[in-house]
């Protein structure tokens, strides 16, 4: 029997009302590849990196602005159903568990089982595939109004992860005319992500009336009308995890894409962020949210800070050991917020504004163990020259993001002014009893590095001003009278 929806009529309303499109996750099967025994989760419930399965595509359904879920469940669904009920009422979602009592014959009977409830498009996701939250918005913004179903295809075939159990597809330019596991030739894999129209249940039953009830039967047969096309998901993640290996292949996948490489300077990409991964890895299975991070980075430079402002080499060496910790912690956060689905624009202002204070006190902290011994109003006067410019180095790149629209292009130029090389520095000031001096070198470099920008920046201006020139001064083709 059919469950009872989730959540008043309103819920539901309000659910259509943020998501024109709803989604329906294949979960029936039993994943007896993956499963390693029977004190197994069900497949949907497996962990990767602190979250189900199923927690990540719901979650990455929520990020693209997907509200209203179908999960079909079949083996075990007395585990699943629950665990679908609080999943709903941790994220604020409408999700409902629809129950597949045939779900051993094939996967097209799974979502036959969703059809009472969709008249309208819908997303078809695999309980079972992870995938970039982007991939959703290339389905979303696809032409509903044609009639078509759309299937998101991968061309890169020679990296596909375990590529002989992918489900294969051939295509005649946009037009799928192929799917299947031993299609051969084949153009593309299937990633089992599609924008389906309600035309796609019949086409189960009639492929069901000749004895195939897997979903690439059904989409065959629309196939064959000329009613399915590829969107490439060009390099965007997607993964299968079938398989122990294609769960070790998630783990491994996901931290690395829980950064992003371009943002990182020379320190962080080479020194810190290798620690940093190893860390979060660990984080990511406890109940650790990202701002907690953040506020234990700042508390770490906190104590930095107090330990250079006692002097003396031990505290000093202790002091610098503590900043690099916490320019190592402060890609943790960022990394579990991205393995967590927990990014927030409050989070990122949250970040920005504690690390400002965590520079103010370690550079504090410095000049008043140098003040110890060298107690002179140009000891100040150094320390204000080189906060003021951690502090401008900061501003001027998010003011330059924020007036021009971009990232601060990547350059030497621009690693001057980051974070994770003024904290070395300083680390290894402290290492050598030299904090100061330290302080007054990265300090200046900031400054070195805004100067840098600037320059580098009027320099590109005018010679777009000169390109334009040039080409306003170019003869215009006349046409044929």
């Amino acid at each position: 029997m059919l469950t009872e929806i989730r959540g008043s009529e309103a819920a539901v309303d309000g659910a259509r009302a943020r998501s024109p499109l709803p989604a329906v996750i294949l979960a029936a099967g039993a994943g007896s590849r993956l499963a390693g025994n029977d004190n197994s989760p069900p497949k949907p419930m497996t962990r990767v990196l602190g979250l189900t399965l199923l927690d990540r595509i719901a979650l990455a359904c929520k990020q693209a602005g997907v509200f209203e879920l179908f999960v079909v469940v079949g083996y075990r669904h007395e585990e699943l159903i629950p665990y679908i009920d609080s999943l709903a009422n941790r994220l604020g979602m409408l999700i409902r568990p629809v129950p597949n009592p045939d779900w051993e014959r094939g996967n097209g009977t799974s979502l036959l089982a969703a059809s009472p409830y969709l008249d309208r498009p819908f997303l078809l996701l695999m309980g079972d595939h992870l995938f970039d939250p982007e991939l959703l918005d290339k389905l979303v913004l696809a032409d509903q109004t044609r009639g078509m179903t759309y299937l998101l295809v991968d061309r890169q075939t020679e990296a596909v992860f375990e590529l002989q159990d992918a489900t294969k597809v051939r295509l005649d330019g946009s037009r799928i005319i192929d799917i299947g596991k031993d299609v051969t030739p084949f153009d593309a894999v299937d990633t089992g992500l599609f924008l389906c129209q309600p035309t796609v249940f019949e086409a189960l039953r009639r492929a069901q009336s000749e004895g195939e009830d897997s979903l690439s039967g059904g989409i065959r047969k629309l196939a064959r009308q000329g009613l399915v096309e590829e969107i490439d998901s060009e390099d965007h993640f997607w993964l299968d995890v079938d398989t122990p290996a294609g769960l070790r292949h998630a783990h491994r996948r996901l931290l690395a894409d829980s950064f992003k490489a371009s943002g990182d300077g020379w320190i962080s990409r080479y020194l810190n962020r290798p620690v940093s991964l190893r860390i979060s890895e660990r984080l990511a299975d406890l109940p650790v949210i990202p701002n907690q991070i953040t506020i234990a980075s700042a508390l770490t430079a906190a104590a930095a800070a107090v330990l250079f402002s006692f002097g003396g080499r031990r505290s000093t060496v202790a002091g610098g050991m503590l900043s690099q910790v916490a320019s190592i912690l402060d890609g943790c956060d960022g990394e579990i917020a991205r393995l967590k689905h927990r990014s927030s624009a409050f989070g990122g202002w949250f970040d920005t504004i504690l690390d400002r204070y965590a520079d103010v006190a370690i550079t504090c902290g410095i000049a008043r163990g140098f003040a110890r011994t060298h107690p002179r109003p140009a000891t100040w006067l150094g320390a204000s020259l080189a906060i003021t410019g951690f502090l401008l180095a900061s501003y001027t790149k998010k003011e330059y993001q924020l007036q021009y629209r971009e990232a601060v292009p990547e350059s030497p130029v621009a690693n001057l002014i980051k974070r994770d090389v003024r904290l070395f520095s300083l680390f290894l000031g402290g290492l050598v009893n030299r904090p100061y001096e330290a302080l007054l070198a990265v300090g200046m470099l900031s400054h070195a590095g805004i100067a840098g920008l600037f320059i580098q920046r009027v320099r590109e201006t005018r010679r777009g001003r000169r390109d334009r020139r040039t080409f306003g001064s170019m003869p215009r083709w006349r046409g044929a009278t």
